[in-house]
């Protein structure tokens, strides 16, 4: 049996850190007070968690709607790859939350009286290594040729760590994990030392201490998806290499070669993978 085969993540759990840490109110009010320091006056109960609509694929999301004091909807994605596209995505949840909020309150968007909506804000939280030149990006700068175009939506990028707010606290833990699991991989030891060094730096140190499993959970549970995401590519490389070589009349041993060098793996290795889709899609195929 094939890793990705033998790789499968629980299928009740959907959360990731971000959500989990923001979907406790306290947290969730240290975030806020991040993006907007001068509104002393918002209390926990002020903001409410909206559900965004995902409207393209699925995949782990990392995405974030707040309604405060029904006057604000701030509309947050946490990113660890970087992609520009990610201002199509916020425009589309944008529209879809705006028609849950009219729907949800009982407004009618065809009458004659002007809609009182809240207004919204945009944030991109990036945890990647890429480096990042500009705190805002936008459709009319970053999309459209035309500088008077007439649709425009500006995202502030929030990517500098910080131990004096919950964000940047956020965006060290991404980046101590991302360091840990280059040394030890898919591990326990990835998992445990990132905890351990954000506990000891004072980073996001009380949320860890009192969520210690939930976070153990999740952190494995995203292991699993990204380690058979790529056992499923190498797998679909592996399979093209195989079929390649059966076409031009190739040998076995010229397709595990080409892996090895390809996925930069030991002959060994190579051999074990490159036999198994032999055997299952070759008839009668050469032998080592």
């Amino acid at each position: 049996m094939t890793e990705a085969k033998k790789a499968t993540a629980r299928r009740n759990a959907k959360d990731t850190i971000f959500a989990d840490l923001f979907s406790i109110p306290k947290y969730l009010l240290q975030l806020f007070q991040a993006l907007h320091p001068e509104m002393t006056d918002v209390k926990e109960n002020d903001l409410k968690i909206l559900t965004l609509t995902h409207v393209l694929f699925n995949r782990t999301y990392n995405d974030m709607g707040i309604l405060v004091k029904n006057k604000l909807i701030i509309l947050i994605e946490a990113q660890s790859t970087w992609s520009i596209n990610i201002l199509i995505r916020v425009l589309l949840y944008l529209a879809s939350t705006y028609h849950d909020y009219i729907h949800d309150n009982g407004k009618i968007v065809y009458s004659s009286t002007k809609l009182e909506i809240p207004e919204p804000e945009f944030y991109i939280i990036y945890t990647g290594d890429k480096k990042i030149e500009k705190d805002f990006i936008s459709l009319r700068e970053d999309f459209f040729e035309n500088p008077n175009a007439k649709l425009d939506l500006t995202a502030r990028v929030i990517h500098v760590e910080n131990k004096d707010d919950i964000i940047g606290q956020y965006i060290i833990f991404c980046h101590v994990f991302d360091e840990q699991r280059k040394i030890h991989g898919y591990s326990k030891a990835t998992i445990e030392n990132t905890i351990r060094i954000c506990q000891n730096s004072n980073v996001l140190r009380e949320y860890l201490e009192s969520r210690k499993k939930e976070v153990i959970d999740i952190m494995f549970t995203l292991f699993s998806q990204e380690y058979a995401t790529e056992a499923y590519g190498r797998e679909q490389k592996i399979q093209g290499v195989v079929e390649t070589c059966r076409k031009l009349g190739s040998s076995i041993e010229n397709a595990i070669n080409m892996v090895s060098e390809s996925l930069g793996l030991s002959k060994d290795t190579a051999a074990g993978y490159v036999k198994e889709f032999w055997e299952n899609n070759t008839e009668g195929g050469t032998t080592l």
